[in-house]
């Protein structure tokens, strides 16, 4: 079905399935793999239990039971599954560390970084945990972590094994105001990634691009359809460019509750295929009943996996792709764009280990694509006009009653007293921001580059000017 481009019916084939009550024989590993691939991730976490099922003991299927897990947002019985890893000695090490992880996200840090701790203690190799606890900022005693951290370098001949170590050995230095050897580790860990997965940005640039071509004013005029009840604040992002922050501030709003980052829209327009110029053209024999269907399995799945709420934040960082394709589904939606010095997000973008972003590997290409996304979102707010609510990240940080005050405002709703205290939310934070949004506003993040200026000047002083 899916050579055949029959995805919705491949999603459906999936579903069916899994609800099954007496499975039959399957390769649950293989329907978990394709459920992912289309975006469904609840089908997956189905077949990562039928899957755990055939083997409740088996280590490596207990792992794929707690990515599927995390991949839905239940990260508390990601972190509860963990723990059964932690009784079984080949396998604790990793417990460890995988609940330090949650924990980490849920943001009990001193406790996460307890478990990182013991993990560490049981296998000193695993350089997964390392990156944690950089991530965290967590160190015991900074000059005997870099000494660690610095002799296992020497140890350690796994690329898979060296690529977090370095990231984290960056993250360790420049944490110790060393810049050069931050940006020597940041750049090696960058540099094994892409020889291991090499990235050809161009079919990148050239979707973007058309993108941009293919959604026009006419377009979406013409395709628009009456809408449903639009309760979704969609939040336009480049990578690192604050909109975690945005979102913890939203939804201190009692109404407002947090979705973070999915993959629900994709699942619910699959019918679409693509949003390539021949699809978008097939699409033009749709009805206006076709776009609310759409809408519809995407406010169900949200409300499925998150529960009830008067409205939701979406802050998929694949959303500023899919904002021509919201304003035609959901024509009332206002949405969100945070935006952030470029020079800021290539460079924390070049020193974050993202598996999404391929891109980032290479500083050139790094500093090309966001570009090209910041271009492509100059489009969506011609699109959107008014409904479009720019939120400058250093606005925010330097002037945030303001800024904040105009955004509850113009969504329409009310600012809650205490939203200065989003930090404190217990809500999961999944993103490389787990550790800032668990701190009061702050402006230390702008104008990070500058710092790194030697570095990334040969790279800067041909994009930016």
């Amino acid at each position: 079905m899916i050579a055949a481009r029959q995805l919705t019916e491949a999603a459906t084939a999936l579903q069916k399935l899994v609800r099954k009550k007496n499975k039959a024989p399957a390769d649950w590993n293989a329907v978990m793999r394709t459920a992912e691939s289309l975006g469904d991730h609840d089908t997956a976490l189905a077949a990562a239990e039928a899957w755990l099922a055939q083997a409740p003991a088996d280590p490596h299927r207990q792992i794929s039971m707690i990515t599927a897990l995390s991949g839905v947002a239940k990260h508390k019985e990601a972190a509860a599954l963990a723990r059964t890893l932690q009784q079984k000695p080949a396998a604790a090490a990793d417990g460890y560390y995988l609940e330090g992880v949650f924990q980490a996200r849920l943001g009990n840090r001193a406790e996460a970084l307890s478990l990182l701790r013991r993990a560490l203690a049981l296998h000193p190799n695993h350089s997964p945990a390392w990156e944690q606890i950089a991530l965290l900022n967590g160190y015991e005693d900074l000059n005997a972590d870099l000494a660690t951290m610095s002799a296992l370098t020497k140890k350690l001949t796994s690329p898979a094994e060296l690529i977090p170590l370095y990231y984290a050995l960056g993250r360790a230095h420049d944490y110790a105001d060393d810049v050069d050897q931050a940006f020597y580790f940041i750049a090696n860990g960058a540099a094994l990634r892409q020889r291991l997965s090499p990235f050809n940005l161009q079919p990148l640039l050239g979707y973007l691009d058309r993108l941009r071509t293919t959604f026009t004013p006419a377009l979406i005029n013409q395709l628009q359809s009456e809408g449903v009840d639009d309760n979704i604040i969609f939040i336009l992002t480049a990578p690192r460019s604050g909109s975690s922050l945005v979102e913890q501030i939203l939804t201190t709003a009692p109404s407002i509750a947090p979705t973070g980052e999915h993959t629900l829209l994709r699942l619910a327009t699959l019918r679409l295929l693509s949003m390539e110029p021949p699809d978008m053209a097939r699409a033009q024999q749709y009805k206006n009943s076709d776009w609310r269907k759409m809408a519809q399995a995407y406010l169900t799945a949200v409300r499925k996996r998150f529960g009830a709420s008067k409205t939701y934040t979406d802050k998929s960082v694949t959303n500023y792709y899919y904002a021509g394709l919201i304003r035609i589904i959901f024509p009332a939606t206002k949405v969100v764009w945070t935006k952030r010095d470029p020079r800021d997000v290539v460079w924390s973008c070049f020193r974050s280990r993202i598996s999404a972003n391929e891109w980032a590997q290479n500083l050139d290409d790094c500093a090309k694509a966001i570009l090209a996304q910041d271009q492509l979102s100059e489009h969506w707010a011609d699109i959107y006009g008014d409904d479009v609510i720019q939120v400058p990240y250093e606005e925010l940080v330097t002037h945030p009653d303001k800024v904040t005050a105009d955004m509850f405002k113009r969504l329409g709703k009310e600012r809650p007293d205490d939203w200065a205290n989003f930090y404190e939310d217990a809500g999961a934070v999944a993103t490389a921001s787990l550790a800032q949004v668990r701190q009061p506003l702050n402006n230390k993040a702008v104008g990070s580059w500058q710092r790194y200026e030697k570095h990334l000047a040969p790279i800067y002083d041909k994009y930016f000017h």
